[in-house]
């Protein structure tokens, strides 16, 4: 069965980048706008990883983690960040709200996908 990556970015072109290159390396992939239609998806759905953007409308990305992380049926949910944010304090705190990692736009397809599958066998362990 295909890991379910929930991946949440308001930025159509990046939006289908993602999406297209997680579903070519056999991941079955659902997309959100912001944080607030992530929180939705996951009341009713479950997924392997969540792949947010940090700056977006309504709920960003850091908000969401923090979200997910105080609720017990999401909170051993890893995420991943993608955004162009790449000060070292903004990737720290990303670090210390608990993402399993940090990828910096613009990124390589192909490490992306390399990073999304390390975060997966990692959580298998």
């Amino acid at each position: 069965m295909a890991n379910r990556i929930l991946v949440v970015e308001d930025d159509s072109n990046i939006e289908q980048l993602v999406t297209f290159k997680l579903k070519n390396s056999g991941f079955e992939v659902f997309n959100a706008r912001n944080g607030k239609e992530a929180l939705d998806f996951l009341q009713k759905n479950s997924v392997d990883l969540v792949v947010t953007d940090v700056m977006m409308p309504v709920m960003g990305g850091k908000e969401l983690v923090m979200e997910l992380k105080k609720d017990p049926k999401t909170r051993s949910i890893p995420t991943v960040m993608l955004t162009s944010r790449t000060l070292e304090k903004e990737i720290v705190e990303g670090f210390e709200l608990g993402v399993e990692d940090y990828i910096k736009k613009p990124f390589s397809p192909q490490e992306f996908i390399v990073r999304i599958k390390t975060v997966l066998a990692r959580r298998k362990t």
